[in-house]
């Protein structure tokens, strides 16, 4: 049957250290490899040759210069990527407690979209690095060097399924889910019909995540998923192409 795909956009806090890599990185996608291996190398000697321009670009103030260190890839040590981004939205997943099944059903349905790497599963052993959806990458900017080829990986992420965007909406600017892909946009608002605030959007989204790993629920449309989240007292409503999530 049909499943549901979450896509979460990346966080600019991450968790330093890691695994030793052992050879290249191996990600989903490959598709996006050529991006990504061009986008670290460029990256890497724009942060090693021109260090006060790429701290600009990178808005990096003098506190976090040393932030540019994270940029270099050769060896780099590796975690998976849930574990990698460590902002609000991850914090409260609980990714802490989760079981080997938890994180399983997470790998299969849960999926990250990262401005240096592209569309990659949960799971995913990736490097730290320093990189916003609107960072220039000396005067490259990133959605010219995506282009199609992020919408493309999240057309084999969705893979006959629906997508639940719970992306903000830079990421969905630098990759679009194509229009042949089922999907729905998750907006996050206050109960009294205002916008919710961009930081408890995000705690709200990872509560989210944190319900259905704990359920791991099967999902096969929108309608269900609207269902199941009644059940569990998140109250959602179906409009369009968004489902809205009331806090």
């Amino acid at each position: 049957g049909r499943l549901v795909r979450l896509l979460l956009p990346p966080s600019e806090t991450k968790l330093k250290g890691g695994l030793p890599a052992t050879g290249p990185l191996t990600l989903s996608f490959p598709s996006q490899d050529a991006v990504r291996a061009r986008l670290m190398s460029a990256l890497e000697t724009f942060c090693l040759k021109e260090p006060a321009k790429a701290a600009k670009a990178l808005k990096l103030g003098p506190k976090s210069i040393e932030e540019l260190a994270n940029n270099v890839f050769d060896g780099a040590p590796v975690l998976p990527a849930i574990d990698r981004y460590t902002g609000v939205l991850y914090s409260a997943t609980g990714i802490a407690d989760w079981t080997r099944e938890q994180r399983a059903w997470a790998a299969a349905n849960v999926f990250i979209h990262s401005s240096l790497l592209g569309v990659v599963s949960s799971a995913d052993p990736i490097p730290n690095y320093r990189l916003s959806f609107d960072s220039k990458v000396a005067e490259v900017s990133l959605r010219d060097v995506w282009s199609d080829i992020a919408s493309t990986a999240i057309a084999e992420m969705a893979a006959g399924d629906w997508v639940l965007d719970c992306r903000s909406e830079g990421y969905r600017a630098l990759a679009p889910v194509p229009p042949e892909v089922e999907s729905r946009f998750l907006e996050v608002v206050t109960k009294e019909g205002g916008k919710a605030l961009n930081h408890f959007n995000k705690i709200h989204k990872g509560e989210l995540v944190q319900k259905l790993v704990s359920a791991r629920p099967h999902l096969p449309t929108p309608e269900s998923f609207a269902q199941w989240a009644d059940g569990a007292g998140v109250k959602v409503h179906l409009g369009g192409r968004t489902i809205t999530l009331a806090v």
